[in-house]
């Protein structure tokens, strides 16, 4: 069954792959010959012999490849999770700065006030010394901001090149899962052509000789 993983974080999600099957039952060596099915021919034991063996091989692949796509997965799941935590600072940082700007253009209201019913020497000072400070805050406001923003454009980024990962990771996994069902075929073939037949132990063994040869 093919089951999705990850929920989308950005745009898409990951898949899991369909796990195989294990490979059919052994062949047997002839031994009572009161049994009333057929030994099989050279012919037909060498037939099964490489269908095993080509089974053995492809189920090896796909192993290969299901254990290649779940290490990437779990790669990608973990950035998703460190995007999602980035996101949700981000959040929180955005929402500081909104606070201190708005709190800011708040005291230069009222700055704008007092200097205007300033007349003495003294309150002109007490002014200039508030102005000062305003100017000061607002300067590592900015700076905060031009900071945030460029997180941001990295963020961004980030998010940009994770989700450009998914769709081919996606696909990966559909591949394989499109083996998987053309090796469940060829293992039930094997398993109705060659399961529990008999055959004669020197056939297989002159077999086994012309596979080691890659005949």
């Amino acid at each position: 069954m093919k089951t999705n993983f990850i929920p989308a974080v950005v745009r898409q999600s990951l898949c899991a792959c369909a796990t195989i099957v294990a490979l059919g039952a052994n062949l047997a060596v002839a031994q009572a010959p009161a049994r009333s099915d057929k030994i099989m021919t050279i012919a037909e034991l060498r037939a099964c012999m490489k269908l095993e063996q080509a089974n053995k091989l492809m189920a090896a692949e796909i192993l290969q490849e299901q254990a290649a796509f779940t290490r990437d997965q779990d790669a990608i799941k973990a950035e998703q999770a460190e995007v999602n935590q980035a996101n949700a600072d981000a959040r929180g940082r955005s929402a500081s700065i909104v606070v201190e700007r708005d709190e800011l253009a708040t005291l230069v209201s009222a700055l704008e006030t007092k200097g205007q019913s300033a007349k003495t020497d003294a309150e002109k000072a007490d002014y200039e010394a508030e102005r000062t400070k305003l100017v000061e805050r607002d300067r590592l406001l900015q700076r905060n901001i031009a900071s945030f923003n460029a997180a941001q454009t990295a963020q961004l980024e980030r998010i940009n090149a994770l989700n450009a990962r998914i769709a081919p990771i996606n696909e990966r996994n559909k591949s394989i899962n499109d083996r998987v069902e053309p090796h469940q075929k060829q293992m039930t073939a094997w398993r109705d052509q060659c399961g529990n037949r008999r055959f004669r132990e020197e056939d297989e063994i002159a077999i086994k000789k012309e596979l080691a040869a890659g005949k």
